[in-house]
């Protein structure tokens, strides 16, 4: 590997020490990195290099990270920077390493994309890092988020089988061993409080094998690195338990869809909450949802990423297909909590579980910075919002805004990636066709 300068963190001394004594009694490290949909990508080394990690980037080709669900990378020819599939290199942040109970000799450690002095624009958690910067250097606030993530448990069964939910009773806000008969969910529950990364409230949700587990709030990019780590945990601990933990956004026709809420709110440096005014909320908050709501269709292409996403959104119960707006009302695009003072927040409600919590993330706070520059003001009732992914890709291609935000380079090869994720559903024969039209048409 090529010896590279590691961008600096403030904080670099004490996250060093605390990397250097995690790996000091371990086996191996893992270097982790989320791709643009929020999988984990990641290299595994021998513990005795954990120096020799701190001072290199680690190479990966860049076209990987240009890849779609199946891993095909969009087309060299549309995208001219991929040719010759040129390295980006990943460097760890040694502040995130922490140990898994389950693999009580490694070391997990998060790292971001980085093509010479520049965040590389195809890295997840740099587009956030980035948002937040900006945010920051233009309004003078910091930002803070918590995300709470829902998942089905399965039994795991052959590829060609319809999977069984883990758990068949109960109902929604409980834990016992009706909701969680061999206490999977439990042990899954367990072992994330133990990861140290914010683990607070386990529960059912609305529909069986539906659970969600709760992260305490926290700065923004470290609130999206728990939820990525949260999701890359969860999912090891089921195959652990004999099940599989799956993130889809609609997992089964007859049962609810599975969200990621993010609730986000902006902070001054003297520690005061700018949503907050006395017992009441601020016109600051006003403006902040304001712009989410002016920049909700692009939004979707990052809340509601996938030509499933859209079969949860049918307008019925949780699932608004207007950006309204209101407030402690789960029935809304945008809910303000009730909660005020230090507690005073807004959330963002159409994020679904298959989503990339940092991109999400990122096209949040860079809305909200929007809405504040323009002072402007909410629609209670909303708009429409896109009906399908290929309506939201639409409205990202579309959005000025986001466009400079998150860069030309983002936007072009998400889009290519996802717009080839809708061509292959459209040429695709689903079930639900073969039932219905096999012996009648």
């Amino acid at each position: 590997m090529t010896v590279q300068v590691s961008p600096s963190s403030p904080t670099a001394e004490s996250a060093t020490e605390r990397f250097e004594r995690l790996s000091a009694t371990a086996r191996v490290v893992r270097v982790i990195h989320a791709d643009l949909f929020g999988r984990q990508r990641a290299k595994q080394f021998p513990a005795s290099v954990a120096a020799h990690l701190l001072g290199e980037g680690i190479a990966y080709s860049k076209i990987a990270h240009a890849e779609d669900l199946l891993g095909v990378p969009v087309d060299e020819e549309e995208f001219p920077q991929l040719k010759g599939h040129p390295d980006v290199h990943a460097y760890i942040e040694p502040g995130t390493a922490i140990v898994p109970p389950w693999e009580p000799d490694a070391v997990w450690v998060l790292a971001a994309l980085w093509e010479g002095q520049r965040r590389s624009p195809l890295c997840a958690r740099g587009q956030l890092a980035s948002a937040r910067d900006t945010l920051g250097a233009e309004l003078g606030y910091t930002v803070q988020a918590a995300a709470e993530p829902e998942f089905y448990l399965f039994q795991r069964t052959s590829a060609d089988r319809r999977p069984v939910t883990y758990s068949q009773e109960g109902v929604s806000y409980t834990m016992d061993r009706i909701t969680d008969p061999e206490g999977a969910a439990g042990r899954i529950h367990r072992g994330t409080i133990g990861l140290g990364i914010g683990v607070t409230a386990l529960n059912r949700e609305f529909s069986p094998g539906q659970f969600e587990i709760n992260l305490a709030h926290g700065e923004i990019v470290d609130a999206a690195d728990r939820a990525f780590l949260l999701k890359t945990a969860v999912k090891e601990l089921a195959i652990i338990d004999g099940l599989e933990a799956v993130f889809m956004a609609k997992p089964l026709t007859a049962e609810e869809g599975s969200s990621l809420h993010v609730h986000l709110s902006l902070w001054e440096a003297s520690g005061q909450n700018v949503f907050a005014e006395g017992d009441t909320t601020s016109t600051l908050l006003e403006h902040a949802m304001a712009g989410v709501q002016a920049h909700a269709a692009a939004l979707l292409a990052f809340a509601s990423p996938t030509v499933n996403s859209y079969t949860r959104l049918h307008g019925a119960g949780l699932s608004p297909r207007t950006s309204n707006i209101a407030g402690d009302n789960r029935f809304t695009f945008i809910r303000v909590p009730a909660e005020r003072g230090a507690a005073t927040r807004f959330e963002v409600r159409q994020g679904d579980a298959s989503a990339s919590p940092h991109l999400l993330m990122a096209a949040i706070v860079h809305a909200a910075r929007d809405g504040i520059q323009r002072n402007l003001r909410i629609d209670a009732d909303g708009a429409a919002l896109p009906r399908s992914l290929g309506e939201a890709l639409a409205a990202l291609r579309a959005d000025a805004f986001f466009g400079a935000a998150f860069g030309e380079e983002l936007v072009r090869a998400y889009t290519a990636i996802k717009q080839r994720e809708i061509e292959a559903f459209e040429s695709t024969v689903t079930d639900w066709e073969w039932r219905l039209y096999h012996s009648c048409a």
